[in-house]
């Protein structure tokens, strides 16, 4: 893979430079343009949470919905709460993928939850990171989980409740970054890094979040269903 990043800040499709939203290494994608304003949000990790994990994934062909994800998309859609991931992408950053693989492999996410009926929302990504060449060059970005950013930008543009919103994420970090953005309730599943990461113990001071460990993201959302969320909360 290349470390040229020359073609990831401008390209040919006006579209693609307008959800680059800080022309470099910010992502935002709102799908829907619905209105959203005081519900709370479904806030949901990408690589290992909705997708196998394989390590910068970064080609359509490699796009795999883990077992579940779908109908746990559509548990949340029929819920009629807004569904967003927030992924931190280094890929970008490192060379190893452009901001233009990263949206071929979002359409072809979008078309295999498509074949099942459920939809995402919105979508922020962060490829910044300490160890990626200029532009990206950044120690700790504002949006790069474990900090709030990508979870803040999105409930600001949409008005959402971040205190009754849910975060789904493989990693205590993804966590933390939910307790970061004054989010209450957090799920760590045993997909991707998961199943390593629930065999540790918070890894960071928590913040009046409460978390669950399940097996994926299906028993995720079936227990915040028997929760009756977003009503009883």
């Amino acid at each position: 893979m290349t470390s040229d990043h020359s073609d990831q800040i401008k390209g040919p499709d006006p579209e693609l430079d307008a959800r680059i939203c800080d022309g470099v290494g910010l992502w935002m994608e709102d799908l829907t343009r619905r209105t959203w304003t005081g519900l709370p949000g479904l806030f949901l990790d990408r690589d290992g949470v909705v997708l196998e994990d394989t390590g910068y994934l970064g080609r359509p062909e490699q796009v795999r919905l883990i077992e579940g994800a779908a109908s746990a998309i559509e548990l949340g859609n029929s819920l009629g709460v807004p569904i967003v991931i927030v992924t931190n992408q280094s890929g970008i950053g490192r060379g190893h993928y452009t901001w233009k693989d990263f949206a071929d492999v979002q359409t072809e996410l979008y078309r295999q939850l498509h074949i099942f009926r459920c939809h995402v929302d919105f979508v922020a990504a962060c490829a910044y990171h300490r160890d990626a060449p200029p532009p990206f060059s950044m120690a700790s970005h504002p949006w790069r989980k474990p900090n709030p950013g990508m979870i803040s930008a999105v409930a600001k543009k949409a008005g959402l409740n971040l205190r009754k919103s849910i975060l789904v994420g493989d990693r205590w970090s993804d966590i933390e970054a939910a307790a970061n953005a004054g989010i209450e309730r957090g799920v760590l599943v045993r997909t991707g890094l998961g199943e390593s990461e629930a065999q540790i113990s918070l890894n960071f001071e928590a913040q009046d979040i409460r978390v669950n460990i399940t097996d994926n993201i299906l028993t995720a959302m079936k227990l915040l269903c028997e929760e009756n969320w977003p009503i009883n909360i």
